[in-house]
C-alpha cells in the first residue's frame, strides 16, 4: 500500500525534484511575472543550433567553374565532387552561383521557391574588421575564439567581449512580457532544455518534449491508477493548505500555476488538429513537428510572440566529415522542408521565421580526416516573411592569399552575428529604440534607424 511517507520517500512530492519539476516551476515564474495585454498579431522565431561547429563550406559550395576550382583546390580531400552538388537559382551580388550539399534537396527547393535565404560568412565579432587591420595584426578577437564553450555562448548572447548569462532571445522576452499573457505560456519554449539564448533577467524558457503530451507533469500526478490518484490527492491537499511562511506560500502558488498550465498544454496538444504533413522519426524531425503543433494551438494561450529553440549536436567533425555530413545534413534538410510544409498547411508560414546558428564554421583545409575549428560561416533563414531565393553577406574568395584568411582557411567574418540577429529582432517586433537592450554591441556595426541591417526579412 502506498502511504504518504512512501510517496515522500519516492520523491513524488514537492521536495523530490521530480521529472518536469524544473520546467513546471519555470513556467510558473513566467506566468506569475507576465503582464496582461498581448498584441493581436502573431510571430515566432525558431532557433536551430547545430552544436559543435557545422562545416558550412560544404553545405553551401561555389558552383561556377572558376570559384569551384578554388574551393576544390583548398579543400583537397574534403571537396565535394561538383557533379553531385545541387545548384541554386540566381547569383549573389558579384554574379557568382552556388550549390548546396547533395544531401539537401529540400534546401534547394526552399531556396528556389523563395522561402529560404542564405547568409554568408557570419560570425562573432568584437568590432568590424577589414583586410588592412588584419594585415597589421592589431585587431580584437572574441573571447575564447575557437572554443566551443565560448563561441556557442556568444552566438546565444550576441556579446563577444564578455561572458554573460542572458541570451538575446531572453532579453527580447524581458522586453515583451505583455506579448505572453499571464494566463498563457512562457514566450520562450525549448525542445532542448535550459539554454542561454532564451534566458533573460526576468524570464526563463519552458521545456517541452516531443511526445504527444508535450509537457512533463509531476511523476504520477496524472496517472489513472491507485498510486496516481493518491499522488494527486496528496499534492492537491498540500497546495490547498494555508502556508504562513512567505517563501512556502509563493512556491506553492507558482507550483499550482505551473501544474495547471502543464495540464493546459497537454490538453491543447491532445486536441490539436492532426497534421497531414509527415515528419521523419529522427529527433530533429520530431522536434520540428512538435513546434508546428505548438504553433497550431497558439490561440488557446493568447500567444502573440513565441520563440522556439532546438539543438542538434554532433557537428564537431575533426574526422569523418564527409561521412557524418552525408548522414546529418539530410536530417536537417528533411526537418526544415517538412516544417515549411506544415506551416503552410496551418496558414502560419508568413508568421514564423526559422534560422540556424552554430559555434563556428571550420577550416577550409583538411587535417587529413576532417576539418578543425574555424570562424565565419554560412547560415539558413527560412519562412514566408523571408526575402528568399537570395544570398546575403559576402561568401569569401576561397584561395590561399585571401587577406581574410588567418590561417588554414579560417575566414574572418564579414557579417557580424549582431547584424544577423538585429534583422530577426526587428521583424519580431523589437523597436529600434530597444535594439541595444537586446543586442548591446549592435551600434559597433550598424547605425540604428538607417534601415534593414541586412535586408533578408520582408518588412524587417
Amino acid at each position: 500500500m502506498l502511504t504518504r511517507r512512501g510517496l515522500l520517500q519516492r520523491g513524488l512530492l514537492l521536495g523530490g525534484a521530480s521529472t518536469g519539476l524544473g520546467s513546471l516551476l519555470q513556467l510558473g515564474l513566467v506566468r506569475h511575472a507576465a503582464a496582461q495585454g498581448a498584441a493581436s498579431d502573431y510571430r515566432a522565431l525558431v532557433c536551430v543550433l547545430l552544436a559543435g561547429g557545422n562545416d558550412s563550406f560544404n553545405m553551401l559550395v561555389p558552383w561556377d567553374t572558376s570559384t569551384y576550382a578554388g574551393y576544390a583546390n583548398m579543400r583537397s580531400d574534403l571537396a565535394l565532387p561538383r557533379s553531385t552538388l545541387r545548384p541554386l537559382a540566381g547569383t549573389d551580388a558579384t554574379g557568382r552561383a552556388y550549390a548546396v550539399h547533395p544531401g539537401m534537396p529540400g534546401l534547394q527547393r526552399l531556396f528556389n521557391d523563395g522561402d529560404a535565404a542564405l547568409i554568408n560568412n557570419v560570425g562573432a565579432l568584437v568590432a568590424p574588421l577589414d583586410s588592412a587591420a588584419i594585415a597589421a595584426g592589431n585587431w580584437p578577437t572574441p573571447l575564447g575564439l575557437f572554443s566551443h564553450a565560448d563561441q556557442i555562448q556568444q552566438w546565444q548572447t550576441a556579446v563577444s567581449d564578455a561572458r554573460i548569462a542572458q541570451g538575446w532571445g531572453g532579453r527580447i522576452a524581458d522586453l515583451m512580457q505583455g506579448a505572453s499573457p499571464a494566463n498563457g505560456l512562457a514566450m520562450n519554449i525549448s525542445l532542448s532544455g535550459n539554454n542561454v539564448f532564451q534566458s533573460g533577467s526576468a524570464t526563463t524558457p519552458y521545456s517541452i518534449t516531443t511526445d504527444d503530451q508535450g509537457a512533463k507533469s509531476l511523476n504520477g500526478y496524472t496517472e489513472d491508477s491507485p498510486g496516481g490518484r493518491f499522488t494527486r490527492a496528496v499534492v492537491d491537499d498540500l497546495l490547498a493548505s494555508s502556508q504562513q511562511q512567505l517563501l512556502r506560500r509563493e512556491y506553492g502558488n507558482r507550483f499550482a500555476d505551473a501544474l495547471a498550465t502543464q495540464q493546459a498544454v497537454s490538453s491543447a496538444l491532445s486536441g490539436a488538429q492532426p497534421l497531414t504533413t509527415g515528419f521523419a522519426a529522427d529527433p530533429f524531425g520530431q522536434a520540428m513537428r512538435q513546434i508546428a503543433r505548438m504553433i497550431s494551438v497558439r490561440d488557446q494561450f493568447g500567444s502573440s510572440r513565441q520563440t522556439f529553440f532546438v539543438t542538434v549536436g554532433g557537428w564537431d567533425h575533426h574526422d569523418g566529415l564527409l561521412e557524418n555530413q552525408a548522414a546529418m545534413l539530410p536530417m536537417i534538410d528533411a526537418g526544415l522542408l517538412a516544417f515549411r510544409d506544415a506551416l503552410a498547411e496551418l496558414g502560419a508560414l508568413p508568421m514564423v521565421t526559422t534560422f540556424t546558428t552554430s559555434d563556428f564554421a571550420r577550416t577550409l583545409t583538411s587535417n587529413g580526416k576532417g576539418s578543425d575549428h574555424g570562424w565565419g560561416g554560412q547560415h539558413i533563414v527560412m519562412g514566408g516573411a523571408v526575402n528568399g531565393g537570395q544570398f546575403y553577406g559576402d561568401y569569401p574568395d576561397i584561395h590561399p592569399d585571401n587577406p581574410l584568411d588567418v590561417g588554414r582557411g579560417v575566414y574572418v567574418p564579414t557579417t557580424a552575428t549582431d547584424l544577423y540577429f538585429a534583422e530577426l529582432a526587428r521583424w519580431f517586433g523589437v523597436d529600434d529604440s530597444d535594439l541595444t537592450e537586446v543586442l548591446p554591441n549592435l551600434e559597433r556595426f550598424y547605425s540604428i534607424g538607417s534601415g534593414a541591417p541586412l535586408g533578408f526579412m520582408l518588412g524587417g
